[in-house]
């Protein structure tokens, strides 16, 4: 067996910005004793190995860095991983439990047998088995400092904990750790939810929901921008001008008055145009003449009355007031459908280039 504990007490010492004399006064020791460490001329007892640990927010055995001979941690969580859509939730749960006996503040295997017993508990409403992930996670927490997987971050373990939270019926709990992990509003969907559903506060609760409903026009645009321009780029016209036209009708439905003006015109205005380059690919010179002739339209009349507020958008009624949209298309409309036209390049074909320019003029 091999340990790395001398380097790993230096980094995360440098981590945590402390000079050795500084470390040597948290624990009480001389600043002799630190530098020996660091240097590996000895190492520490036990209990100041367990006080490293515990103020370098790592595991024990993370904090000594051992290898060892045949399977280690890493290789066994590998091992379990690989058995998720192979084996029942009892099996996997086992193998879980085995490992975590082995090797109990290894990560991935805290995080894996945590996910497994909340998938499990949630599934059969087993409250032993959300206990079990409830306390799992929180000792994931503890062992943060050995994650790799960008995904598998804080904010996505804290979220876990509130789902716990909710499975266990304490809902209060669960708001209040949704609340406190609400960045940038991703988590105002579950607050509103369970604020109306279990709390009973829909007055507190709507506001929440109907901002993740203003959040989630912007998101489904963007991405659906983005899935277009895949079908465009790989020549799936078919399926292109299918995302085009589910875009444009969810946008048009998500008007409060379809005749009003709105900032989502803004958006479908440009959705028209791709529909029509899309149309027009596909050797539908009717539909994408249509097409184009409603975009531009679309984005004239947007431009005489210009709106960049909730304004006549459903289910905003109690959003925040002062709530303001822009996009990069450009500062009209019209500008808009030009610089996107633009930036597509030979997506669009010169005849549609040549036509695009008599209709708007």
């Amino acid at each position: 067996m091999e340990n790395h504990l001398a380097e790993n007490i230096r980094e995360h010492r440098k981590r945590l910005g402390l000079t050795q004399e500084q470390l040597a006064e948290r624990l009480g020791i001389t600043l002799g004793t630190v530098s020996k460490w660091e240097r590996g001329g000895s190492e520490p007892d036990l209990g100041y190995i367990m006080d490293l640990a515990e103020l370098f927010h790592v595991s024990v055995d993370a904090l000594i860095g051992f290898t060892m001979r045949g399977v280690d941690a890493d290789g066994e969580a590998d091992r379990i991983e690989a058995l998720v859509n192979t084996v029942s939730f009892a099996e996997l749960e086992g193998e879980f439990e085995n490992a975590l006996r082995k090797f109990p503040n290894h990560f991935r295997t805290v995080a894996g047998a945590a996910s497994v017993c909340k998938s499990y508990g949630t599934l059969h409403r087993d409250k032993s088995y959300i206990r079990r992930a409830l306390e799992l996670y929180r000792h994931a927490m503890e062992l943060l400092s050995q994650n790799r997987d960008p995904e598998l971050n804080e904010v996505f373990l804290r979220n876990e904990i509130a789902g716990c939270y909710s499975e266990l019926k304490d809902y209060k709990k669960a708001v209040e750790e949704y609340k406190k992990n609400n960045l940038s509003g991703n988590n105002n969907a579950n607050i509103g939810l369970v604020l109306i559903q279990r709390l009973k506060k829909p007055e507190e609760g709507i506001e929440y929901a109907q901002r993740a409903f203003v959040s989630h026009l912007g998101d489904i645009s963007t991405a659906m921008w983005g899935i277009i321009l895949y079908y465009m780029e790989t020549g799936d016209t078919a399926r292109g001008i299918r995302a085009a036209e589910w875009s444009i009708d969810h946008l048009t439905r998500s008007k409060e008055d379809p005749t009003r003006r709105s900032f989502l015109d803004k958006i479908i205005s440009l959705l028209c145009l791709l529909q029509a380059i899309l149309r027009d690919r596909d050797g539908q010179p009717e539909q994408a003449e249509e097409d184009l002739r409603r975009a531009v339209s679309m984005a004239r009349a947007f431009d005489g009355d210009p709106v960049y507020t909730l304004e006549n958008m459903l289910f905003t009624e109690h959003a925040p007031e002062n709530v303001y949209f822009y996009d990069n298309s450009g500062p009209t409309a019209v500008e808009g459908l030009r610089s996107t036209l633009e930036e597509l390049g030979d997506l669009a074909s010169p005849s549609f280039r040549k036509r695009f320019e008599e209709i708007i003029g």
